[in-house]
C-alpha cells in the first residue's frame, strides 16, 4: 500500500494547534500562526542567518579588522556549514523514516540508540573529510583543531534538530537556537568591540571569532541534547545501527536527500573555480561575489516554506487523512473517488497560492534588487548575479516543496528523478556556462532549478490522477538481498561498537 496510517499520521505535526490559531478571527492569533509555522519551516536557519549577517556587519564598522582576516574567518565558517549539510544529507531522509516509524509503532526505546549510531558514523565522516583540509592547509594547527570542534558541532545540530523535529518539539528547537545565536553575538561583540581593544590579543582575530560561533554552537547544541534526553529518557546503547537496515528497503531516499544537497551546491563548487573565484589563506577555494548572491537570494524563499506549512498542516491535511483512511479501512470505490477529488483540488489550489504568493515576492525583489543590496555596498555584479539567483531560488524552493508532496505520496521514484534531473543540469550547465564568466554565474542555477522543479511538478500531477490505484498497488518497501546486507553492516558495526 502506498500510505499507511503511519505515514498519514507523519504529515500531522502542529496542524491542529494552527487550526486553532487560523479559525480564531483575531489579527494577533493569525500573526502567531503565521510565527508558529515560520519557527517550524526556518527557524534555525533564520537564527543562523542573522546570527552570521550581524557578526559579517560588525565586522565591517571596524577598520583594525583586515580584509584578509575578514575573509578567513567568513569562508572558514562557510565551509564548515556547507560540508555539514553534505554529511548530514548522506543520513537526513534515511534517518527521518526510521525515527519516524519508531515513534509511530511507539518503540522509543529504539530512538536513543539511532541518535548515538548516527552521531557517530557522522563523527567518522567528518573526521575524513577535515583530514584532508589538515593535510592540505597551511593554516595554524590551532586553527585547525579549532575549526574541527566547529565542523563537529555544527554536525551534530543537524542531528540533534532531526531528532527533535521528528518529536514536534519546535519551540525548544527555536530556543535553544536563539539562546545560542545570542551568545555568538555577545562573544563577537567582546571580541571586536570596545574600539578593537581585544584586536591586539596573543590569538588572531580570525580564531577568535571562529571560537566565538563554537561556543554559540556549543549553547545550541546543549540545549538540544537537554531537551532530547529528557524526550527520551531510555537510554540503552544497544541497537545503534539498526537503522541501516533503512539503507537496503528505502535506497532511493538516500539518493533523494545526497543529490538534492550536491545540486544546490555544484553549481557553486564548479564557479569556484571561474572567473573571479580566489584561494583564501591557501586554504578555502571561493568566489566571494556568486557566493554573496546566492546567500542572499536564499532569503527570499522564506515565504514558500511558511505557506507549505500551513496549507499541509491546515487545509490539505484533512483531506489527506480522510482519502488515505478511505483506502486503508476499506472505504467504497465512490467514496475513494470523491476523497481523491477533493484532495486533489484542494491540493493544486494550494500549490497555485504558494506559487503565485513567492512568486510576487520574487518579482519584487528582482525588479528592487538594486536599491534593496545597495545598502551592503556591493558591486554591481553581484546584483546582475543575485537576480538570477533570487529566480533559481524560487523554483528550487518550489522544487523542494514538490519533493515533499512526492515524498508525502509515497512516490520515491518520482523525487528521486526529480532530484537526479535537478542535480545532473544544475552541474552540467554551470560546466558549459564557466567560460562566460560573470554573464553566466546564476543562470545554471535558475535553469537546473525550473527545469527541476516543472518536472516534479508534472510528475505529482500525473501520480495524483492515478493515486487510486498506487493507494493499492504502490511501491511498497524493498525487503531484499541489499536490505540484508545493510543489515549484516549494522550488526558488524554494532558488534565492532564503533
Amino acid at each position: 500500500m502506498v500510505c499507511t496510517e503511519s505515514e498519514v499520521n507523519k504529515v500531522a505535526g502542529i496542524g491542529f494547534h494552527l487550526q486553532g490559531l487560523f479559525e480564531e478571527k483575531s489579527l494577533y492569533s493569525k500573526v502567531r500562526a503565521y510565527g508558529l509555522a515560520g519557527l517550524v519551516a526556518a527557524g534555525p536557519w533564520i537564527i543562523i542567518t542573522l546570527t552570521m549577517a550581524i557578526i559579517q556587519w560588525m565586522i565591517y564598522q571596524f577598520s583594525a579588522v583586515s580584509s584578509e582576516e575578514r575573509e578567513l574567518f567568513i569562508f572558514s565558517v562557510s565551509y564548515c556549514f556547507i560540508f555539514s549539510q553534505l554529511l548530514f544529507s548522506t543520513q537526513q531522509m534515511t534517518v527521518t523514516r526510521y525515527v519516524s516509524d519508531l515513534m509511530y509503532n511507539n518503540e522509543l526505546s529504539k530512538v536513543f540508540p539511532a541518535f548515538l549510531g548516527t552521531t557517530k558514523v557522522v563523527t567518522v565522516l567528518a573526521l575524513g573529510v577535515w583530514g584532508i583540509f589538515f593535510l592540505v592547509s597551511p593554516l595554524s594547527y590551532l586553527y585547525k583543531f579549532v575549526l574541527l570542534a566547529l565542523f563537529l558541532t555544527i554536525n551534530y545540530m543537524w542531528i540533534l534538530l532531526l531528532f527533535l523535529s521528528a518529536a514536534k518539539h519546535y519551540k525548544a528547537i527555536g530556543w535553544s537556537f536563539l539562546t545560542g545565536g545570542l551568545c555568538s553575538v555577545f562573544l563577537a561583540i567582546v571580541v571586536i568591540g570596545n574600539n578593537g581593544i581585544w584586536l591586539t590579543g596573543k590569538y588572531p582575530v580570525p580564531l577568535q571569532l571562529t571560537i566565538s560561533i563554537m561556543i554559540g554552537m556549543l549553547v545550541t547544541v546543549a540545549g538540544l541534547m537537554m531537551v532530547l534526553l529528557r524526550t527520551f529518557p531510555m537510554w540503552k546503547s544497544n541497537g545503534e545501527f539498526a537503522y541501516f537496515t533503512y539503507y537496503g528497503r528505502f535506497p532511493s531516499l538516500f539518493w533523494i536527500g545526497f543529490l538534492y544537497t550536491l545540486g544546490i551546491w555544484v553549481c557553486n563548487w564548479i564557479i569556484w573555480f571561474g572567473e573571479g573565484s580566489k584561494v583564501v589563506a591557501g586554504s578555502f577555494i571561493v568566489h566571494p561575489i556568486y557566493d554573496m548572491a546566492i546567500f542572499w537570494s536564499y532569503l527570499t524563499i522564506l515565504p514558500v516554506m511558511i505557506l507549505f506549512i500551513i496549507s499541509v498542516e491546515t487545509r490539505f491535511y484533512k483531506y489527506y487523512k480522510t482519502f488515505f483512511s478511505y483506502v486503508n479501512e476499506g472505504g467504497t470505490l465512490n467514496q475513494i473517488r470523491r476523497a481523491k477529488q477533493k484532495m486533489n483540488k484542494v491540493l493544486f489550489q494550494e500549490i497555485q497560492r504558494l506559487v503565485r504568493s513567492q512568486m510576487v515576492v520574487t518579482v519584487i525583489v528582482v525588479l528592487n534588487a538594486g536599491y534593496l543590496l545597495s545598502f551592503l555596498n556591493v558591486n554591481e555584479n553581484v546584483v546582475q548575479i543575485f537576480r538570477l539567483t533570487a529566480i533559481g531560488a524560487f523554483a528550487n524552493g518550489i522544487l523542494l516543496v514538490m519533493l515533499l508532496l512526492l515524498l508525502y505520496f509515497e512516490d520515491r521514484k518520482g523525487a528521486l528523478y526529480s532530484a537526479i534531473i535537478f542535480f545532473a543540469i544544475n552541474g552540467g550547465l554551470t560546466v558549459s556556462f564557466l567560460s562566460f564568466g560573470y554573464e553566466g554565474y546564476g543562470l545554471s542555477f535558475s535553469i537546473g532549478s525550473l527545469i527541476g522543479f516543472v518536472f516534479a511538478a508534472v510528475r505529482l500531477s500525473i501520480y495524483l490522477q492515478r493515486i487510486d490505484y498506487h493507494g493499492f498497488c504502490g511501491q511498497g518497501t524493498q525487503v531484499n538481498m541489499s536490505a540484508n546486507r545493510f543489515q549484516k553492516l549494522g550488526e558488524w558495526l554494532e558488534h565492532r561498537q564503533l
